[in-house]
């Protein structure tokens, strides 16, 4: 993919990770957000995958003994939950999940993905492709491996503040 982005050079330039990191990032989500066929913002772009990634068995496990441990009468867990269902609220109506309130799995609150959802998930998962497949159109050698053992070293890193903070934050 040639360019002639104003800005080449300074990222040709930059050997910080984080930024590059974050510069690619940033391409991908406004990628799927101007391709989508639904308006979504950035963040509730994000938050759909979060949602898959907690609704899958194990992470709905850890979900449930996370909030075994918590105190449900503190002010950080009444913050918390205030925050996310905000969040997950406004992607309800727009009848991508159903929130559920009345959980008998030990969870204050679930969410599973509607058939609009699932749809949705689908086309971001298409779109990421695609992206994928633009970004990488001109490069020689797959980086994929390097890719995957720099991202084996940042998850030690989440993992062990996850644990160390009970995943709490």
């Amino acid at each position: 993919m040639k360019t002639n982005h104003p800005h080449k050079k300074v990222i040709e330039s930059v050997d910080n990770l984080s930024v590059l990191v974050t510069i690619l990032y940033n391409s991908k989500i406004a990628y799927v957000k101007k391709n989508l066929s639904i308006h979504l913002h950035k963040r509730e772009i994000s938050l759909l995958s979060d949602i898959q990634k907690h609704t899958k068995p194990h992470h709905k496990k850890v979900r449930i003994a996370k909030y075994q441990e918590i105190d449900k009468e503190s002010k950080h867990f009444q913050l918390h939950q205030e925050i996310f269902l905000k969040r997950y609220k406004k992607l309800e109506k727009k009848d991508i999940i159903k929130l559920e309130y009345e959980c008998d799995n030990g969870l204050p609150y679930d969410m599973t993905f509607t058939q609009k959802g699932l749809s949705i998930l689908d086309e971001i998962s298409n779109l990421e492709k695609e992206w994928n497949e633009l970004v990488m159109d001109d490069i020689d050698g797959d980086i994929i491996p390097l890719l995957q053992k720099i991202t084996i070293n940042a998850m030690d890193i989440s993992y062990n503040i996850q644990k160390e903070t009970k995943n709490i934050y």
